[in-house]
């Protein structure tokens, strides 16, 4: 097992529990103390579809971290987003190989997606093109679609 991705990780996950004030960030786990499977909750941004909502991820590491991205970032509940698929898959330049940076730690990570619910990338390869193509067509009708998600999956009030 890779010690270094393990260090980093705990680094990472310690990092947040020491400045999670005034930050999006809820709180970052490991899961069955299985450092590469980090479990993690955000609030939703303020003036959003997404305000006041809690929104569960699961972050998954290789022994390569931090030197290549998570292997995956998945919304654990439904959520409407042009920058999440049906199964939650996250997609982001940021997280993809090409683009990582070895500094991003999980913070890094977890603000980026936080971001990204208040300003989507809807004209990146990274989108579930049906939608983005709503949001850019009908914003009034996605926008009303992402608020009942976030009602019924991310208890937003």
């Amino acid at each position: 097992m890779n010690t270094i991705a393990i260090k980093c990780i705990q680094r990472d996950i310690d990092e947040i529990k020491t400045n999670s004030k005034d930050s999006p960030i809820v709180f970052a786990d490991p899961i069955d103390d299985d450092f590469f499977v980090i479990e993690a909750v955000i609030s939703g941004p303020s003036s959003t579809t997404y305000e006041n909502g809690i929104f569960l991820l699961s972050i998954k590491f290789s022994e390569q971290y931090p030197f290549n991205p998570p292997k995956s970032v998945i919304f654990k509940r439904a959520i409407m987003h042009p920058n999440v698929d049906e199964y939650g898959n996250f997609m982001s330049e940021l997280l993809k190989p090409d683009t990582w940076l070895p500094s991003m730690t999980i913070k890094n990570i977890l603000e980026h997606i936080w971001a990204r619910l208040a300003i989507p990338d809807v004209d990146s390869n990274e989108c579930d093109l049906t939608r983005a193509h709503l949001y850019k067509t009908d914003r009034e009708r996605f926008e009303t679609m992402a608020r009942e998600y976030s009602l019924k999956y991310a208890a937003a009030t």
